[in-house]
């Protein structure tokens, strides 16, 4: 029997074997990466056992938390985490609990724990949670930036704005960014699990095996595809795709596309533009030409090269600019070429050369451009050499007289106004010049007065100015002239107006001159002229009487000239007028008025074309209404010259028929003067007694016959009946 107290060695051992169990598993326990804890079922988790690893990883000892003493082992858990009543759902139907947390540990790190823990329960009441703690801190911190960075490369994959899309190696879509199922018009589920040839036109699709082997082999693809969108629209797209890891051994493909149809469409816009651009400047009928600074011309258009007669293609750099602008341009353009350096825009003319040497203006417009990354001159060129010339001509009519190539009296008054040292004043005027524009009309007139300037340009010394101020008026400008310089001009040109007149001319020349001095006379430019004015005036009333008799007897001559008014038969007539006059009881105090009128009857034909007086048949109304035109201009001619003045009246009336039916006042009967109607038989019997051109002379009696057939017509019966009678 066994006393009581004492200890079987069986339970001795059993002790001991015990002991030793407990302590290999504390030691077991006690060398987990982690702590083994058992904690009542309460929110604190207030622990009844904590293994020494507690400490490692809380930097707490197991006795700080045992009852909670110190603090709640829920205390250091983050308040994120504290999740005591969601696991009593599982812990209740016997399930472990395996979670992951946050701890504040007592140096204020902040760890994550994984936990494994069950429940302890007795007679189906849970009555304590035993479990197992570890410090997965830094798989947890390796895994949260895992999950950033996929986070991040989500977000990329879903926010870039190019279109990107994974896909296997058979083509079948794995995954779309928003850009890519947009840019096509489609969901991202509608995408996924399509095969990419779906979105490639039929006459491409070819390619996409060739490009899917190249991606499988490993190489890398950027190239242009024409992809279509849900609404059947196409466009194109750059595709850099290559191969990548889907995970495991499964290889796929990474494809990111840029849609470049509106930059490809604005490139070619830009080229259809540079094309166009290029058609204007290549066809501008303007110049256009780039010149570097240096002056090299680097480019040029189609009208340039004709301009300059280049022979080279458009945009060849064949010479410098400087060889082709005119020495007397040059300077000019070489400051305007400075200004447009500095930025300024400069339009100017300048006269330039042709490579064969002829010269021509161009108005130029230049302005600074950037020209292939070099500062260069644009210059915009447009020829104006016929506009110049024009613009010279017009320069010249202004400044000159159109008729005599003299200067006019815009540049006279110029030169009056700029004033001119000491000069001497010529003025000419040209007497008679109404007389014979009247007489022979305006081109002979026109004549004269280029004949006058002639002279005086030919007989002007050195530096003088001639111009024509007036009508018939000259003057002549000497400067730093003495009068005795000036009096010798006039003698010269006096001189050489008498040599003209000697040579056989249709009219004469006759010119009153006047001059005056600064060193004479002492006044101002204008008064200067005033006074050589009047001075010519004085003179002209002198010659005045003298110089038109020249012209008259000059005119007579003229008349003479055309063959059939001959100085015999000016002679017969006359004699045959006396005659009859006498018969008829004239007044020998008039007779030589009617000599005179006998004599100058027809001068008024000399303004009358040779065509119509000698015309051998009949004048058509034309030509007989230029013919009665002869006598008005007989009149002109008279009352110009005082010596013809009493027979002007004649001259005038001469033409008229006794019935009226003459010309140019259709008077009739004895309202004709005498003279006239004495002349008019006379110069018909003579004429139709004399031989021309177109017929021979009539007998005496015939043309007797043909006065009285015409008497009480043409002529005065009275008259013709006393002619008649005395032949």
């Amino acid at each position: 029997m066994r006393i009581l107290g004492q200890r079987s060695s069986r339970e001795r051992r059993l002790e001991a074997t015990l002991w030793k169990t407990q302590r290999t598993l504390n030691t077991l326990i006690n060398n987990l990466p982690g702590f083994v804890y058992r904690c009542a079922n309460d929110p604190e988790w207030t622990m009844l056992y904590m293994s020494d690893g507690v400490t490692e990883i809380t930097g707490y000892p197991p006795e700080a938390f045992i009852d909670n003493k110190q603090l709640a082992y829920n205390d250091i858990i983050h308040p994120e985490h504290r999740e005591w009543v969601g696991n009593q759902a599982r812990l209740a139907q016997g399930l472990p609990i395996e979670v992951e947390y946050r701890i504040i540990t007592a140096a204020g790190d902040v760890r994550w724990m994984w936990e494994r823990g069950r429940g302890v329960f007795d007679n189906g009441q849970l009555m304590y949670i035993e479990g197992f703690v570890t410090d997965v801190t830094r798989r947890k911190l390796t895994e949260i930036e895992l999950l950033n960075r996929e986070t991040q490369y989500r977000h990329l994959f879903e926010l870039s704005p190019d279109k990107i899309i994974v896909e296997d190696l058979n083509g079948n879509i794995l995954d779309a960014n928003e850009a890519y199922c947009q840019s096509l018009g489609y969901e991202r589920e509608e995408l996924i699990g399509v095969n990419v040839r779906r979105f490639v036109p039929a006459e491409h699709l070819h390619l996409v095996d060739k490009h899917l082997a190249q991606l499988a082999r490993g190489e890398t693809l950027v190239h242009q595809v024409l992809s279509l969108e849900r609404s059947g629209q196409r466009r194109r797209k750059l595709l850099r795709e290559r191969r990548i890891p889907l995970g495991g051994d499964k290889k796929g493909v990474l494809s990111i596309a840029t849609d470049i149809e509106d930059q490809l469409r604005t490139m070619e816009s830009l080229h259809a533009s540079e094309q166009r651009y290029r058609s204007l400047v290549e066809h501008l009928l303007e110049g256009m030409a780039i010149v570097s600074f240096c002056g090299d011309i680097v480019f040029w258009n189609a009208s340039a090269a004709k301009m300059f007669g280049l022979q080279a293609k458009p945009g060849e750099a064949i010479v410098n600019a400087r060889s082709l602008l005119h020495p007397g341009s040059l300077d000019r353009a070489l400051s305007d070429f400075l200004s447009i350096r500095e930025g300024k825009d400069v339009t100017a003319e300048y006269q330039c050369l042709r490579l064969d040497g002829t010269a021509m203006w161009l108005e130029i417009y230049g302005t600074h451009i950037d020209y292939e990354g070099e500062a260069a001159m644009l210059l915009l060129m447009r020829d104006v050499t016929e506009r110049r010339s024009v613009q010279e001509a017009r320069e010249y009519l202004y400044w000159h007289d159109s008729l005599t190539g003299l200067y006019n009296r815009h540049y006279f008054e110029k030169v009056l106004a700029e004033g001119v040292v000491s000069p001497a004043i010529i003025v000419a005027d040209v007497n008679g010049l109404k007389l014979i524009n009247d007489t022979f009309g305006h081109v002979a007139g026109d004549e004269l007065l280029r004949a006058v300037a002639r002279l005086l340009e030919e007989h002007a010394p050195d530096g003088a100015v001639c111009a024509r101020i007036g009508g018939d008026e000259f003057v002549m400008i000497i400067p730093d002239a003495e009068l005795a310089q000036a009096e010798r001009c006039v003698a010269v040109l006096e001189s050489a107006i008498a040599e003209h007149n000697s040579h056989t001319v249709p009219y004469p020349l006759s010119v009153s001159f006047g001059c005056k001095t600064a060193i004479e006379y002492g006044g101002g430019v204008y008064a200067l002229y005033k006074e050589a004015d009047d001075h010519m005036y004085r003179e002209k009333l002198l010659q005045k009487q003298s110089s038109r008799s020249s012209i008259v007897h000059v005119l007579m001559g003229a008349l003479q000239s055309k063959n059939f008014e001959t100085h015999e038969h000016v002679e017969r007539m006359g004699e045959l007028a006396v005659s009859l006059a006498r018969a008829v009881g004239y007044s020998e105090g008039e007779m030589f008025d009617l000599i005179l009128f006998a004599k100058f009857h027809d001068i008024g034909k000399v303004g009358v074309a040779d065509s119509i007086l000698r015309k051998p048949g009949p004048l058509d109304p034309e030509e007989r209404q230029e013919m009665k035109r002869h006598c008005e201009i007989g009149y002109r001619i008279a009352m110009s010259s005082p010596e013809l003045t009493r027979v002007a009246d004649f001259i005038f009336k001469h033409h008229e028929w006794w019935d009226g039916q003459g010309y140019p006042q259709g008077l009739s009967g004895h309202d004709i003067p005498l003279a006239c109607r004495i002349v008019a038989i006379a110069d018909a019997y003579d004429a139709m007694t004399s031989d021309r051109p177109y017929r021979k002379a009539m007998t005496v009696q015939d043309a007797a016959l043909e006065l009285k057939r015409c008497a009480g017509t043409q002529f005065d019966p009275y008259l013709v009946d006393v002619f008649v009678a005395a032949l």
